[in-house]
């Protein structure tokens, strides 16, 4: 399994809204792959995911403002071992 989590987008960037979800929850998604647009107050950002696999989303398309370093997302090899982790 992969964490999916804001990045750093800067040097005085402290946190990013997401604003919208392009892969839904549930889709295999691949390396590479823009899965949901981040805005920061200077810009909006494309973000990819990290490995392929199976995305679980965890944070919502809201107008919360999440911290850098934060989980937004969970990229699993299968529905299965998403649960499995979940059940720990």
């Amino acid at each position: 399994m992969h964490e999916v989590r804001i990045p750093n987008l800067g040097a005085q960037i402290d946190d990013a809204e997401i604003t919208e979800w392009l892969a839904s929850e549930g889709a295999r998604v691949e390396a590479g792959e823009v899965i949901t647009i981040l805005e920061t107050e200077k810009s909006s950002y494309d973000l990819e995911a990290s490995h392929s696999g199976i995305l679980h989303i965890i944070t919502e398309v809201s107008d919360d403002r999440i911290s850098v370093g934060d989980l937004i997302g969970i990229i699993a090899d299968s529905d299965e071992e998403y649960e499995k982790a979940r059940s720990r």
